[in-house]
């Protein structure tokens, strides 16, 4: 890899638009003060990291919980978007039946994914709203005894979209956030064909993908939760939909999504009584 491939790694510590204002400018002078030197390199990219993890810390300081938590909170609607209409356009593929993977609901759910990804983050959760009132009478009908479970496992999602349309990003329109599309295609071309066509290398591109996210998330957990947030409400999600609920290690799963909120909200604190604003 070369040197300005990792200079940009290192700069993915810093907050989005300060990376976009000043990345070109601080990727030019880490290579020339490093030039010829390994170990001035080494040290240029650990000086990076740590300036953006403190750049990180201190906007998220200023930015206040409830913003960090719903911004969390709208990703993870995006994910979990991602995530059902990777599932259901995957049981499409495999030839399965079923009231849930009418082609409406899949397009409804479609419009909703591609409005959150260019900016529409409160036309999408009300898109995504309206897909889960239209799909509850039919996951009732699979499961008519356990109404109750149903909406417990539908629950992460609902506060998800609700805060797609009541806190809403503050993002301009912008048709490239199509391009994320990508993954539930790579998703469905993964997992869509039965498990003797899989391909392996899909299911490892896949795999560590998502190694890679948790990883992002952990490390940016103590500056930035937003990332984690976003991973742990469809980690949670996954729990209670798991059989087990009294398991250990499912109950685990389930406090996820809880225990990064908390997390969230204590860190912050720490944050602004550590740099006063």
């Amino acid at each position: 890899m070369s040197r300005d491939r990792v200079v940009q790694v290192a700069l993915l510590t810093y907050p989005p638009q300060l990376r976009h204002e000043l990345g070109a400018e601080m990727t030019a002078t880490a290579l020339e003060v490093a030039e010829g030197s390994r170990r001035r390199f080494g040290r240029e990219l650990a000086d990076l990291v740590r300036l953006g993890l403190r750049a990180r810390a201190t906007r998220t300081a200023r930015t206040g919980s409830r913003r960090v938590i719903a911004d969390g909170l709208c990703l993870a609607g995006v994910w979990l978007m991602t995530l059902d209409l990777s599932t259901l356009l995957s049981q499409t593929v495999r030839g399965m039946q079923d009231p849930l993977l009418a082609p409406a609901s899949l397009v409804l759910l479609g419009i909703a994914l591609a409005l959150a990804l260019v900016g529409h983050d409160r036309v999408a959760g009300a898109a995504a709203l309206v897909w889960t009132a239209a799909r509850l009478p039919a996951l009732f009908d699979h499961h008519p005894t356990l109404k109750l479970a149903v909406l417990a496992v539908s629950l992460p999602s609902i506060v998800c979209f609700a805060a797609l349309v009541i806190a809403p990003r503050k993002r301009e329109l912008d048709l490239r956030g199509l391009a994320w599309l990508v993954i539930p295609a790579t998703l469905v071309a993964t997992l869509g064909p039965p498990k003797y066509e899989q391909s392996p290398l899909l299911l490892a591109v896949v795999a560590v993908a998502a190694i890679l996210v948790v990883v992002y998330a952990v490390a940016m957990l103590p500056t930035d939760p937003r990332v984690a947030i976003a991973g742990a409400v469809p980690l949670s999600a996954v729990g209670l939909g798991a059989p087990g609920a009294g398991d250990g290690v499912v109950l685990l799963v389930i406090a996820a999504a809880p225990l990064v909120l908390v997390f969230t909200v204590t860190r912050i604190r720490q944050l602004r009584r550590a740099a006063p604003l």
